[in-house]
């Protein structure tokens, strides 16, 4: 298949819109589930114990990180969606 262009893209638009509805999907998933992670969820839970939770800034700085390159990969999917 490496030199049959022709299949390749019609696979491409064949099959390319269901993709990126689940791309979409799992990463309007993942960036929901970061809000739930998000330092204000963890306020309520844990009331922010550093001495019980010493590595609780860590995390929440990585989630906040992490959520964001998913706001930047769900911008590129919305553009390859319009």
């Amino acid at each position: 298949m490496s030199s049959d262009e022709a299949t390749k893209q019609y696979y491409h638009d064949e099959y390319f819109p269901q993709t990126l509805a689940v791309l979409q999907t799992h990463v309007d998933y993942l960036v929901n589930e970061l809000d739930d992670l998000s330092e204000s969820s963890w306020r309520k839970t844990f009331r922010k114990d550093q001495h019980r939770h010493p590595r609780l800034p860590l995390i929440l700085r990585h989630n906040n990180f992490v959520r964001g390159i998913f706001e930047l990969v769900q911008q590129n999917l919305d553009g390859m969606a319009s």
